[in-house]
């Protein structure tokens, strides 16, 4: 039998908690038909909060939790997992960072047993607050991802994966990453061939590895208060099939080359170049998603003219090349 705990606090997000106890539950299913000799269910879940009181969803309604009885019961779990909460924003973060605080001394003491702690979506940025993930890798939320790298530097942020594991550290990303992490535990705790029926019966493709293809800067704008950097960002959006050099940049808007990248590296943490490639691309992967255009079409509205070189930053950028793009985010190409 494994225990598995889930610690969570208010304005918790309902499917992340209840996907969880969904594959676990099915799980055990799955094991008594296997093993029609068990009498006892392979996994037991229980969710855990500060207070024992029930957890409030985000949605508004409760869901059933209990309090750790003392100190050294969270040692009693074979797996702790941090349910996520919704945040949007710093606030919101700040809030769910006050309602956890009674679980951070358990979860620290749990996680010197060396057994598997779990984070998915805004719960991964509670873990890092917890001091845990110093020093190690772990991925978060991709819209959440600049919040995560400003509060916690000290966290080697891996954004190209779903799921990142670092010792007994297991870290996923937005919210339906919840099932993929899941299965992740299943394969440690009772073995990869179990969790490899279970993502046969549940539909969860096992393969589902990268975040990047669903990362897209229109709903992530970047938050600073350089104003000549606005303008800059403004022109490069309306300018994107415009085959420009940083000189003519730093000419247009009367300022030093270097200047500009230093003040663009502050701004928004990359270089002018780099973020006219993710603008490109972003705007590549649109015209893929809503449009039939061929990939030579697509190239030059975005001011490329050599597609192999585009299609080599295109797979870089999303782990995806276009054509697979297209049929995986096209609508209009499904069966």
């Amino acid at each position: 039998m494994k225990t598995v705990m889930i610690l969570a606090a208010g304005n918790v997000v309902a499917g992340g908690i209840v996907g969880f106890l969904d594959v676990f539950s099915f799980t055990n299913a799955l094991y008594r038909r296997l093993n029609p000799e068990v009498t006892q269910d392979l996994f037991h879940c229980h969710i855990i909060s500060a207070d024992g009181q029930a957890i409030t969803t985000n949605q508004g309604f409760q869901l059933p939790a209990m309090a750790l009885s003392d100190a050294q019961s969270i040692m009693a779990a074979d797996a702790v997992i941090l349910a996520s909460s919704f945040v949007t924003n710093k606030a919101e973060f700040q809030l769910y960072q006050q309602e956890f605080e009674g679980l951070l001394k358990p979860l620290q003491a749990y996680a010197k047993t060396g057994k598997p702690i779990a984070a998915y979506c805004s719960a991964t940025l509670m873990l890092a607050a917890s001091g845990l993930l110093d020093g190690r890798r772990a991925t978060t939320v991709w819209w959440l991802s600049q919040m995560f790298e400003r509060n916690f530097e000290q966290v080697n942020l891996c954004m190209d994966a779903l799921v990142v594991s670092d010792e007994q550290f297991h870290t996923a990303g937005a919210t339906t990453s919840n099932f993929s992490l899941a299965l992740h535990l299943v394969g440690l705790l009772a073995g990869e061939a179990l969790a490899q029926q279970m993502a046969k019966i549940l539909l969860i493709d096992p393969n589902r590895c990268s975040q990047q293809p669903f990362m897209t800067m229109a709903i992530n704008p970047e938050q600073h208060k350089d104003e000549l950097i606005h303008k800059i960002q403004q022109w490069m959006h309306s300018n994107l099939n415009h085959n420009w050099v940083l000189d003519e940049v730093a000419d247009k808007f009367a300022v030093g080359k270097r200047t500009l990248i230093r003040r663009f590296k502050k701004a928004l943490n990359e270089t002018p170049a780099s973020y006219m490639q993710r603008l490109r691309v972003d705007e590549a992967k649109r015209l893929l998603e809503t449009t039939e255009l061929a990939l030579e079409q697509i190239v030059i509205r975005v001011g490329y003219e050599d597609v192999s070189s585009f299609r080599k930053l295109f797979i870089q950028l999303t782990s995806l090349s276009p054509r697979v793009y297209r049929q995986k985010f096209n609508t209009h190409t499904c069966c």
